[in-house]
């Protein structure tokens, strides 16, 4: 395969700074440009890694920064996730072949992106490039162990050996996790050579450990030298309520998701070949 010439938006973040170490690193030897704002940090980036810097508000200016990318990788956080709707008549005119949004979550239902504000931004960039006929493709990750495993975001509490479930389900239903270097790698295998054509109009799932309710309480015991976690277990009832007057309704809708057997990065699951992917004991062991 011919190697894609690659231009990445966000390369400070917590995913985005890897990806860009992975696409640098790949034997596929993509060229790899990153796009940043004026005055914004571009040092440290690998040696044969491109800064250029951009206004993206200038869409002549973007629109010549992008000339020759196939490509257009975003993983903005949070803030700039609306703004990407401002980038598509840069990518059109420049021609980019793929557009990849920041998405890097779980699969939501359309209900749940209408009722959440971050998921209604990311739903309403999806639909500004359907609108304008911008081939793009989103990668689902499922949550990051970084957040997921780290800190009791999702209700799993490795320091203090608790366990908070929703509904008793989630003992069986599972949870789809993946590490920043796990993303990185399936990014670089995905996008280094793969013809934009074959990726444009997927959501492609990646999860590096895929583990269930009594699986992680397992894992827990084990780190904790045999003591089983302390588990609660919340109602689906008492966990809508929470999501209605929460002012971050993110967690208790995860924790529900799980719960009800939907925190899962969808069916087109791609496997990173010749990774070795790290096991959910191993993940809790290091924490």
């Amino acid at each position: 395969m011919t190697a894609n010439t690659i231009a990445l938006i966000g390369h400070r973040g917590l995913a985005g700074k890897p990806i860009v170490e992975a696409l640098a690193a790949s034997s596929a030897h993509p060229k790899v440009k990153v796009l940043h704002r004026p005055g914004s940090d571009a040092s440290g980036l690998p040696a044969n890694v491109e800064a250029v810097e951009v206004d993206f508000a200038d869409t002549a200016a973007l629109t010549k920064a992008l000339a020759g990318v196939d490509i257009l990788l975003s993983t903005v956080g949070a803030p700039g996730i609306a703004a990407q709707i401002d980038l598509i008549p840069a990518i059109k005119a420049a021609g980019v072949k793929l557009f990849v949004p920041s998405d890097l979550a779980v699969l939501y239902t359309p209900h749940e992106r209408r009722a959440f504000g971050l998921l209604e931004e990311k739903g309403r960039v999806d639909e500004a490039l359907r609108a304008a006929g911008v081939p793009f493709a989103v990668v689902l990750t499922g949550g990051f162990t970084e957040y997921c495993l780290a800190t009791p975001f999702i209700g799993i509490d490795v320091k203090g050996n608790k366990l908070h479930l929703v509904g008793d389900d989630a003992r069986t239903h599972s949870v789809a996790l993946s590490s920043t270097a796990y993303i990185a790698a399936a990014y670089a295998s995905l996008f280094a050579a793969t013809p934009a054509a074959e990726l444009a109009g997927r959501a492609i799932g990646v999860s590096e450990v895929v583990a269930n309710g009594d699986q992680i309480a397992a894992a827990l015991a084990k780190k904790h030298g045999g003591v089983a976690p302390t588990v609660t277990v919340q109602s689906l009832a008492d966990v809508d309520a929470e999501i209605k007057t929460s002012d971050f309704a993110l967690a208790p809708l995860l924790r529900k998701k799980w719960g009800v057997g939907f925190f899962t990065v969808g069916s087109d699951v791609h496997l990173v070949p010749g990774y070795k992917r790290r096991t959910l004991e191993d993940f809790i062991a290091s924490i």
